[in-house]
């Protein structure tokens, strides 16, 4: 795959994302007054006549172009909207500065015609669905299905280019004529004229932009990809990253053989998880041009994992004596580099220790932030940005540096002659040296106590006593046949001469062989009777010798064994003796380990961080050491610019890495960063790109980074690691699909529309691509057959084991492991909690949903509990919650309810987050409140058509996630949906429920209603329900999720409605199924009996029953014109204990004829049976 030149598939892919990038950005349609003053004013004419004559403006865009050039791209926007205004401000903030709701990509040729690029399109951004459903026109399918049937004939570059432009002006006519009516007609059928008008103002003319003169967000970005495309430069990584697709087949390597390459670790507080670790492992295995996902789900501790990584590859160079490694960590938006700057700056640790501390005053982080000019000033308040390493190697500081530095190696080091950074330097890599063969030598001890340890363990618990046992038998048995061959012997020493003279003879024969069977018989040990048994008595003695020659080798053979025995279990002894001095050695207060992976764990907060702390120190040795060889250089700083020259640049990047180990920047930044001058000739320098420079590239929160962001700098780095979460927020797509395909088309990468979903599979197109998918498909390493392919963190220590269930259940396949050791700070709070609101979702003209009710019963109950929540968790309101909505004008409103509470808001650390889910991406908190806008007025599926929305907020909260909504339309959600699920857990238990009802009014029945009447404790609610049975002309229906007929005869509401039905009042109560027959999800088969003779007795008083599937409303519906809601379960409320004075409902009175409609029929959908039965 690699060569000396980028590959040429790897071209065609660099292009299509060069193309896809500048496409977005110049194809946006919700624009800033500055972006629309970047384009050139046209008359209205040039798009009805596809001709543009300004000689002006085509000189603008031709300039600095090739004279071979005859085409270039340019976006024509034939129509543009302003926002009205009203005292000064526009009616809506959601409204866009400028609408552009037309956009057609084209190409200009020198002599104006304008010809066909792209289908024209309403932009992407004004289309649904979107990430938090902002200001939109139509949807994605509606267009797909538009521009399905009706295709313009588009032009590719080449043809273009070879545009005669003697061709005949009918020819261009018919052309453009076909183009002009497909764009105006897609106009007409998309863009509802009621929805532009009701917000914006027709002010402008037609405008003209060519494609990347912009100067827009990814101007450096496409400058890199143009450089691609001229450079002979081989980028082995950005080769892989277009084209790799492994059958991830690479095994992983184990804890043991990495051991000993995993040599940083960044503070002592927490080891890695054995995920982490092994996820460390492949890192440090990696090879040039490899790209490689680390799958990180929420809370699974994938910043610890970045610091160790970085502190493995820093003490690794370190102890090389090489130059350190240069890592860049990355991302797409601010906020997600600002985290990583963070966990730096904090993650790192230092302590009250002299080694603990920098020896270099000043630097208060291990990461440095490269931004953008325009945010340098503000970024140089909390982080240290490129002004101040420039500052930092002044020459007048680096001489007070060195100073402290000395004078802090002498003091820890205890060692007053050390007076100069060479030799603390030496004294400080001989130190690492020794740590390393130390860390070494904790294996090695270990393997050969394991080893010592299962060689004794294979024996058995009795081996020892066996084998001495052995040995005394063998000894007995020696003994008693040494006695039976003395005997046998002096039996026939002491046998007559006579005897022994005729012994051959028959008579004396017999005698004798009586006489020596009585000797054996009666003398001889059982061993000697039994070795005798059938053996002649002439041969008794030979085999009685032979016999006793082979005990003799037994008796020593079972010696060695037993002496074996003795050294192993010595051994053993000596061995675990010398592991526990060796682990005391260590100064730790970690018990003894007892497996690999406790050993491994411990080694991280001792020896590993030892290891991070003397690297530390020895690289500010090598600053120093740097700083006095390049002091010309360093002089010049602040008289004149800094030298570009490569020879300059590569030195000044290694000396920075050795005060902060890791780099920041947005992916947009980043390529501006890695350049180096090049004399052009002139006298002047040309940029040219460090490709292959960067030692590492971190891409973080890489599941939101699209394909072309990332793309060009896959040139810049040896080898990357994606680290993400594709199960949580995706990149925002700014293309459709109609466009994405034509450029495929324009690049070779696609011949026919047809295999458009073939090659989306492997996540590189930008309509539904991601870095975190690329690098799935090019990782060579499946750690977990049922996750993604790549590695996969899955140890989950931030929220509840509860909690995080619901994610390990919606995302995770169960592949999570929930390890939070800890309980709930506030017990008060269940971890899966709810608020009913029966407020109304509304959709005002900027497209983005509101509840009115929601957002103000979520500020009062933030007012209410603040006291509460603040003496629980001992930091401000706004420290412990945040709050999340899937809609950012729900977000806005929330924010000026909790602002009028006096409640701070906003993204300081000083203030509460309230925000679409991105606001809360890769933070926590104790407490999250999730408001979901939808009610039963307004279902839609947002929330269920995108898993990560629910994901990542309920992911946020570690002790409690509270919902506040309608939860009729949680519980009602399709089985199998994100909403669903939620319900599972939130219904799960009676006290899940948290009863609050808003001071304030439905805002949208105010209007139809005389002002409310708010009923209190529990005593007001039964003689409201009495006053209105009483008071009733043609019907009653109470709704109450639970039903109690011995409560509704103690508090006399029984009797009222008896009275009611006997005036021929049609009274019914809508209840809820499970809340009454069961507990959580088991059904209680008392409960169930109980509430059926309930439902009979009503029944036989004329009240109508009807069982309902999923209801949470507490109402009251009297006639068309009254309306009580709240907290109050009408036919089951507590009248006596802590909760009689907690309950408070709103009576509406007015007209209310729709909204009790909609109530009504809303119920009836979800009634299953009912008493009496139904008999029509």
């Amino acid at each position: 795959m690699t060569g000396t030149t980028l590959h040429f598939k790897s071209q065609q892919w660099a292009a299509y994302w060069r193309d896809s990038l500048a496409d977005s950005e110049s194809g946006q349609g919700a624009l800033k007054e500055s972006e629309l003053k970047q384009a050139h004013k046209i008359e209205r004419s040039v798009y009805e006549t596809g001709f543009l004559k300004d000689a002006q403006v085509l000189k603008r865009l031709f300039h600095g172009e090739p004279e071979s050039v005859q085409a270039v791209r340019v976006v024509l926007r034939p129509v543009i909207y302003k926002a009205l205004e009203s005292h000064g401000k526009k009616r809506e903030a959601l409204y866009p500065d400028v609408l552009s709701p037309l956009v057609c990509g084209l190409w200009v040729t020198q002599e104006g015609h304008l010809l066909p690029a792209d289908p024209p399109v309403i932009p992407r951004d004004l289309l649904s669905p979107q990430a938090d459903e902002r200001f939109t026109l139509n949807d994605v399918d509606a267009q797909d299905r538009f521009l399905s049937k009706t295709k313009p004939e588009t032009l590719s570059e080449s043809e273009a280019n070879a545009w005669v432009p003697s061709k005949a002006a009918s020819s261009h006519a018919e052309l453009w004529q076909s183009y002009y009516e497909i764009s105006r007609k897609l106009f007409k059928t998309l863009c509802p004229t009621e929805r532009i008008t009701e917000g914006f103002v027709d002010a402008e003319q037609p405008r003209l932009a060519k494609v990347d003169s912009s100067g827009g967000a990814s101007k450096h970005i496409l400058a890199l990809y143009d450089w691609l495309s001229q450079t002979k430069e081989s980028v082995p990584l950005l080769d892989t990253y277009a084209l790799a697709c492994h059958a991830h087949d690479a095994p992983c390597l184990s804890a043991s053989d990495s051991f000993s390459t995993r040599l940083g670790h960044a503070g002592r507080a927490y080891p890695l998880a054995p995920a982490q670790r092994d996820a460390l492992a492949q890192v440090m295995a990696m090879g040039e041009g490899e790209l490689l996902a680390i799958n990180g789900p929420p809370g699974t501790g994938k910043t610890t994992f970045v610091l160790s990584v970085v502190a493995s590859l820093w003490v690794k160079a370190a102890l090389a004596e090489d130059e350190p490694p240069l890592i860049m960590a990355a991302s797409t938006n601010n906020q997600a580099v600002t985290n990583i700057l963070d966990a730096f700056a904090q993650g790192m640790e230092l302590d009250t220790t002299l080694m603990g501390q920098r020896w270099l005053p000043g630097l208060k982080s291990f990461g440095g932030y490269f931004a953008s000019k325009k945010r340098e000033a503000e970024a140089g308040v909390t982080y240290q940005t490129q002004s101040f390493y420039q500052e930092f190697e002044r020459p007048e500081h680096v001489e007070q540096a060195e100073a402290a530095f000395l004078n802090m190696a002498r003091q820890a080091l205890e060692d007053d002659s050390l007076l100069y950074v060479e030799t603390v330097k030496e004294r400080l890599h001989k130190q690492l040296t020794t740590l390393e063969a130390e860390l070494n030598r904790y294996q090695s001890f270990w393997n050969e106590l394991q080893a010592i340890t299962a060689q004794v363990d294979a024996l058995s618990p009795t081996a020892m006593d066996d084998a001495a046992s052995n040995l005394q038998t063998l000894e007995e048995e020696q003994v008693g046949v040494e006695q039976d061959l003395k005997c046998w012997r002096r039996c026939c020493a002491d046998e007559p001469w006579l005897m022994t003279l005729l012994g051959r003879l028959p008579p004396f024969k017999n005698k004798r062989r009586l006489k020596r069977q009585i000797v054996i018989d009666e003398q001889f040990s059982t061993d000697g009777k039994h070795l005798c048994e059938a053996v002649d008595h002439n041969a008794i003695e030979g085999t009685l010798t032979s016999w006793l020659a082979q005990q003799q080798h037994a008796i020593a053979q079972q010696k060695e064994v037993l002496t074996e025995l003795h050294q192993l279990n010595a051994k053993l002894s000596n061995t675990r003796a010398h592991w526990e001095q060796l682990w005391a050695k260590l100064e730790s207060d970690l018990p003894n380990p007892t497996t690999f992976e406790a050993l491994d764990a411990g080694l991280d907060t001792t020896l590993r961080f030892r290891l991070f702390q003397l690297a530390m120190h020895y690289w500010e040795a090598r600053w120093l050491e740097d700083c006095a060889a390049q002091q010309k250089d360093l002089e010049s700083l602040g008289t004149i610019r800094e030298k570009t020259g490569k020879k300059t640049v590569i030195p000044r990047w290694r000396r920075r890495m050795k005060l902060t180990p890791c780099i920041v920047s947005t992916l947009h930044m980043l390529p501006s960063k890695m350049t180096h001058g090049v004399p052009d000739g002139s006298g002047k320098f040309r940029d040219e790109y460090l490709v292959n420079e960067i030692d590492l590239l971190i891409l973080d929160e890489a599941g939101q980074v699209a394909p072309d962001v990332a793309g060009a700098s896959m040139a810049l780095a040896k080898r990357a690691i994606a680290i993400g979460d594709i199960h949580q927020i995706k990149p925002v797509a700014n293309m459709s699909a109609v466009v994405d395909i034509g450029n495929l088309r324009h690049r070779g990468l696609l011949s026919d529309s047809d295999g458009y979903t073939g090659l989306q599979e492997n996540g590189r197109c930008v309509t539904d691509g991601s870095v975190m998918r690329i690098a799935q498909a090019a990782s060579r390493h499946h750690y977990l057959e049922r996750a993604e392919p790549g590695m996969f963190l899955r140890e989950h220590r931030r929220c509840l084991n509860s909690i995080i269930a619901y994610c390990n259940d919606l995302c995770y396949r169960g592949l999570l492991q929930p390890l939070r050791a800890n309980s709930a700070i506030d017990p008060n709070l269940p971890p899966f909690g709810y608020v009913h609101v029966d407020g109304r979702a509304e959709t005002p003209p900027s497209g983005s949903r509101v509840n009115r009710l929601e957002a103000i019963t979520v500020a009062e109950w933030l007012a209410a509990k603040r006291e509460q929540l603040e003496s629980v968790h001992d930091k401000p309101l706004e420290q412990i919650v945040g709050v999340v909505t899937p809609f950012k004008a729900q977000a806005n409103l929330i924010e000026q309810e909790c602002r009028a509470r006096h409640i701070q808001v906003g993204r300081g650390e000083s203030e509460m987050t309230v925000g679409t889910v991105h606001a809360l991406q890769g933070a926590e908190r104790p407490v999250v409140l999730f408001s979901g806008v939808y009610s039963r007025h307004d279902d839609g599926s947002f929330i269920d058509n995108d898993p990560s929305i629910l994901n990542v907020a309920v992911s946020r909260a570690k002790d409690s996630f509270l919902v506040f909504g309608d939860m009729d339309v949680i519980d009602a959600a399709p089985r199998g949906t994100p909403r669903h699920l939620l319900g599972r857990y939130l219904f799960s238990r009676e006290e899940n429920e948290l009863l609050f009802t808003a001071s304030i009014a439905r805002p949208d029945l105010l209007e139809l209603c005389r002002k409310p009447r708010v009923i209190n404790d529990a005593e007001e609610h039964d003689d409201c329900i009495k006053e209105l049975l009483e008071h009733v002309s043609s019907r009653l229906d109470m709704v109450s999720p639970w039903i109690s007929y011995s409560r509704l005869d103690e508090t006399g509401i029984l009797t009222a409605l008896r009275k009611a039905t006997a005036r021929g009042i049609a009274v019914t109560i809508y209840t809820d199924h499970r809340f009454n027959t069961a507990n959580g999800d088991q059904t209680d088969n008392q409960k169930a009996a109980r509430f059926e003779r309930c439902c009979e007795a009503l029944a036989e008083d004329n009240v109508t029953v009807k069982v309902v599937n999923q209801v949470h409303s507490k109402l009251v519906m009297v006639d068309d014109h009254v309306m009580c809601a709240g907290s109050y379960n009408w036919a089951c409320a507590a009248r006596h204990g802590p909760y009689r004075n907690m309950e408070t409902s709103i009576l509406y009175s007015g007209e209310l004829m729709e909204e009790l409609k909609l109530q009504r029929e809303a119920l009836e959908k979800r009634v299953r049976n009912q008493h009496p039965e139904n008999t029509v």
